[in-house]
Formats: structure tokens, sequence, C-alpha cells
């Protein structure tokens, strides 16, 4: 219960109880008044009546006549006359009649008329006794009319007094309820500054001692992402043509080469510019480095009609072109006009192309290898480029292995996605320090006509047939409309990739996924999206952030190589936890690694690493302060 609550419970009872207690001592003044009325009316009446009835000498008719006066003109329950024997001369009783009040009243209030005498005489002979008695039903229906006075006053005054009430704790705690936004935030990692300092002391020295700590985690983050972003312009970037270099391209390689990955292959060239020596000596240092920026320009002009590119300087005389989804013919063609464009450069540079030159290797690779094959086979193309007269030589790879034909797998992946064919398999994180599982990693399964696929044997020809978005669409409802009690209670994650999440009809089928049996979902999820999607920190990233909140699950990042040229997207966005290679955070500078951490610890943000293949590995990681794991190293820990 909330301090408002207890304080508006506390003081709305001892205001009840108040008005309570006054209703209770009116009303009881009031039966105790009405009560000595009906005795003092009667007593009245006994007395003025019995001067009356001596003046009639003992004549009966007119003492009976003074008594029939008396009681029609009042409320009485009866006047009777008694001789002095105790003989009733005359007696006048009122009627029973009925009265408009509840019977539970009538029982509360109990009040019984007191009867009232008076001896008549005429002159000195005593002549009788006269008894009167106040009608009791007249005093009933007066405190019954009193007490819902009373009631509709204090219905009145206590509505009033609680919503006084109200307003009065609602301004005094007005403050109190900023401070608890604040602190709720802070929970959220979330940096939000008071600008109104509250006057009252305690609620003042709180507002100001979480803005001084907001201010230092705001600060600390600044700090690292400041420094991350120059130690990634250091480790990413050429100095000299700004350029990414070869430590990115290295980083990079594993999104590009994965089996769910968008491109299936393309062209990488690798150029190298020799004569290097002579035209330093020729043209001087400075106008050399003009040349290798004026041929920077020229590769990112001939790569930039591909998406996803990678134009690198591999080291001082080499560079790097990769160039997802492009043909072969195509590939050569462009080496054939880089090579044009570069020789006018040399040219212009005023350099002999006889003696500074350029070759082109290139090398048309596939989503099947790994990076050491890909850049070592492209060394291998570049070498026999420089002994090909054109200077230009296309390696092709070698194709990988189809287990059967697109046609047949197209087939096959229609049929499992009408029949619900896919199967959830779970992969453990494991927090290597505490031996404690963190959560598991969702995959899937494919069967159809009675065979299991695994996801690398189905998931690139899914991709090539361009039903890659079906089957994550198809999988997404699976999770809701039928989840798996297998993982009920736990904490799962599923990854989904670039080009299922970039459309607008995928958030669209998640907000109607999510409406309709989010509530139904037995374990907690958290959504995992690639980096390069949410470094953009875009309108529709920010939909999502907001739609996964609503209800109640998390988002995660994946493939982070840290490359985006600003990180504050993670302080909006606040990622449940960062994954990335275990070789790029085993290759990270110090320096570098600090300024991540300075940034995720400021927001609360935890780092795994992915495809931790052995304990050796795992010791490196720990070396680095990185405990949470994922891959085949996760079986070999003793839990």
């Amino acid at each position: 219960m909330t301090l408002f609550k207890q304080i508006a419970m506390m003081l709305s009872v001892f205001l009840i109880i108040l008005l309570s207690t006054v209703l209770v001592l009116n009303f009881q003044s009031a039966n105790d008044s009405v009560q000595k009325r009906l005795f003092e009316d009667a007593k009245n009446t006994a007395s003025s009546l019995s001067l009356s009835l001596g003046s009639a000498n003992g004549d009966i008719t007119m003492m009976s006549t003074m008594i029939n006066a008396n009681f029609d003109s009042g409320n009485y329950q009866f006047i009777s006359l008694e001789d002095i024997d105790g003989s009733v001369l005359f007696k006048r009783e009122g009627d029973i009649r009925a009265i408009d009040i509840p019977e539970w009243f009538v029982n509360l209030i109990n009040i019984k008329a007191p009867v009232a005498s008076a001896n008549v005489s005429a002159g000195w002979s005593p002549i009788g006794i006269l008894y009167v008695q106040s009608d009791v039903s007249y005093a009933q229906v007066q405190l019954y009319s009193v007490l819902k006075s009373l009631l509709i006053s204090f219905i009145i005054l206590a509505t009033i007094g609680l919503v006084i009430l109200n307003l009065l704790i609602h301004a005094v705690l007005k403050p109190l309820k900023q401070v608890q936004l604040q602190a709720e935030a802070v929970s959220r990692n979330e940096f939000i500054t008071q600008t109104n300092i509250p006057k009252t002391k305690e609620f003042k020295d709180v507002v100001v001692g979480m803005n001084t700590m907001v201010h230092k985690v705001k600060v600390m983050f600044d700090k690292g992402n400041e420094e991350l972003k120059r130690q990634k312009e250091l480790e990413y970037i050429d100095p000299a043509t700004k350029l990414r270099n070869r430590k990115y391209l290295i980083d990079k390689l594993p999104e590009y080469l994965k089996i769910d990955a968008s491109s299936k292959g393309g062209i990488h060239m690798m150029i190298a510019l020799s004569g290097v020596v002579e035209a330093n000596e020729k043209i001087g240092h400075r106008d050399v480095d003009a040349l290798f920026i004026s041929m920077a320009d020229i590769f990112k002009a001939h790569a930039n009609n591909y998406f996803n590119s990678i134009v690198a300087r591999m080291n001082g005389t080499e560079f790097s072109i990769l160039l997802p989804d492009c043909e072969s013919e195509d590939g050569l063609d462009l080496a054939q006009g880089i090579s044009a464009s570069v020789n006018e450069a040399i040219e212009d540079a005023g350099l002999d192309t006889a003696e500074t030159y350029i070759s082109i290797g290139l090398y048309e690779y596939n989503y099947t290898q790994n990076t050491g094959q890909l850049l070592s086979l492209s060394d291998n193309a570049l070498a026999k480029a420089k002994f090909n007269d054109s200077k230009i030589h296309l390696e092709h790879a070698e194709d990988a292995t189809e287990v059967m034909g697109k046609d047949a797998w197209r087939e096959i992946i229609h049929k499992a996605i009408e029949d619900n064919g896919f199967e959830f398999l779970s992969y453990k994180a494991v927090d290597a320090k505490t031996k404690k599982d963190v959560h598991n990693a969702l995959s899937i399964s494919m069967n159809s006509d009675g065979k299991t696929y695994y996801f690398g044997q189905f998931m690139a020809p899914a991709n090539q047939a361009g039903l890659g978005n079906d089957i994550y669409k198809k999988i997404m409802s699976m999770m809701f409309t039928q989840p798996d009690m297998r993982l009920k209670g736990s904490t799962c994650s599923l990854r989904l990739p670039y080009d299922f999440l970039y459309p607008k009809d995928t958030y669209d089928h998640m907000v109607e996924l999510f409406s309709k049996y989010a509530s139904n979902l037995p374990f907690k999820l958290i959504i995992e999206m690639p980096d390069k999607l949410i470094a953009q920190n875009s309108e529709s990233i920010k939909l999502y952030k907001e739609l996964l909140e609503k209800y109640g699950f998390e988002m995660a990042v994946f493939e982070f190589i840290g490359e985006s040229s600003d990180y504050k997207y993670l302080q909006d966005l606040r990622p449940a936890y960062i994954k990335g290679e275990a070789d790029y955070y085993i290759n990270q500078s110090e320096q570098s690694l600090s300024a991540l951490r300075l940034i995720t610890d400021s927001v609360g943000i935890e780092l795994i690493a992915t495809g931790v293949m052995n304990m050796d590995t795992l010791k490196e990681l720990e070396k680095k302060d990185i405990h949470i794991i994922q891959g085949r190293a996760t079986e070999a820990l003793e839990r």
C-alpha cells in the first residue's frame, strides 16, 4: 500500500469517527431533549388543567368537556381524572395510529413518556387526581426527522471533508510522487533529473541526492560513450583514408558468413598498389597519401551500388571490397572500372602506370565459408592477379553441396509452414562464474514427411527461395498460440534477423499476436535484434521497444561489434544484454572493453559471449571479465 493510501485511509477513518461521534452526541442530545419535553408538556398540562377543573365545582359534565378540549388541542396518550378513592371519574385515551417510521428505529430509541399528575380541588374540598401522559408517537416522528437531517449533514460534511483531505494530501505528497517516479526510472536505468525541488526539507534532501546520483551516472555513461567512440575510431578506421580497416572487416565478416545471412554470397575483392616506394621518392609522401585518398573515393563510389558493401584498408598498400550478392560477371566489370579510374588517378598524380599500378584479385565467396577461408582464398586470387597481364583475376569458390534442388526445398518448406511443421530447440546461456543458467536461447528444427531438418540445413535454402520471413512469422505465431509447456517458468530468447524485423508488416503482425496471446505465454520472453538494426535507433525500433515493454517482454542485442558512431541508443533502448562473438571480446583492447563496460554497467546491460566452443576460449573471456557464455563450452561446465 502506498504512503498516500495509508495516510488517506488513516485520516479518513479519523474524520469519519469524529463526525460519527458528533452525530451520535447530537442525536443523543435530541433524544434526551424530547424525553424531557414529553414530561414537561404532560406536567404543564396537568397543572393548568387541574386549576380549570377546580372551577367546575365537581360538575363531571363540565370537567369532561374541559378534558376533551385540552386533549383535542394537544398530543396526548391519555388524560384521566380519578376521585380520591381511585375510581375513574373520566378518562380520554388517544387512538393507536400508524406512524411512518421503521420498527428498528422505534426499538432503538425506546422512548417512554412519563405520567404527570396534579390534584384537583374545589376550594378546600378535594375532588380527585388528574393524570396526563403525552403521545410517544409524536416524539418518535420528531426524532426520526432529526436523525435523517443529521445523516444528510453527516454525508455532506464527510464528502466535503474527504475531498478536501484528498486534495491536501495530494498537495503535501506531490513532491514524493515525483521522487517515486524518479526512483522507478532509476531502477529501469533511465536518467531523469527533477527540476522542481520541493520546499519540504526531507523531500528536498532526497531529490537533491537522487539528482546528484543521476548526474553522476549520466556523466559516467557519456564518458564511456566518448571513450568507446574514440577507441572504435582508432580500432576500426584507417586514419589516412577514413576507410574501415582490417580489424573491422574481420569482426564484421561473421555477419555475412552464416546460415541465415541475408546474402548467400558475393564477391570479395582484394586490391594491391604496387610501386609505392618509387612513388614516394618521385612525388613525396604527402602526394602519395593524397593518391590513397583518391583511390579510397574511387572504391567507395564503385561499391556504393551494393547494399551492405564494405570498403576497408587492409594494410599500407592493400584494400578490400566486400560486395554481397554481386555476380562474377558484374564483379569483373566493376574491377575493370576501378582499374581504369585508379590508373587515371595515378597519372593525374604525375606517376607512371608502368611503375605504379594496382592488381585486383576477385574471390567469389559463399555463406558456408568462415572468415579465415575467405581471406586466405582472396589473398590467393590477388597473388594470381599480380602475375596476370590484365592485373585482374577471378577465383571461383566451390559450390556448396546441396541436399536437394531449390524447387524441392521450396515444396518442403511450404508444406512445413502449412502444417506447423516446426519445433523449438533450446540451448543454454550460462553464467560460468555462478554456474547458473541465465536463459534458454531458442532455435528451430523443421519436420516434413517424417524427416527432421535442423536450422543449418533448411534456413539458407529458405532465404534463397524468399521464404525466410514466412518461417519466422510462422514460428512467432506457434510460440504464442501453441507454447511449449516444457519451457514454463523459464526465460527464453528468440533471435530475429534484420530482414524479418525491418518491414512494417512484421510490427503489425507482432501487435496482433501480443494483443491476443501475450498473457498466455508461460515463460518470460526476450526478443534479440541485430545491432545494425537497433543502432539506427529509428522510430520503428522505438515502437518495437514500447510494444515489448507493454506486454512485459525484453529487447536484447546480438551480432554486436560496436560499429556505431554513437552509443546513446543503448541508453535510450536499454536492452537486457548484448551478445557478441567470443573472438570479438577477446580481440578488444583493454581501453575499448573498459569503455564498453562503463556504458553497459551504467545502464544495467549484461555482456554475453556466443560461439564459446572450448574451455580455453572461456578462460580468455574470463580474463576480460566476460562470464556469461553460449556455445559448446557450457556443456563442459560442472554444475
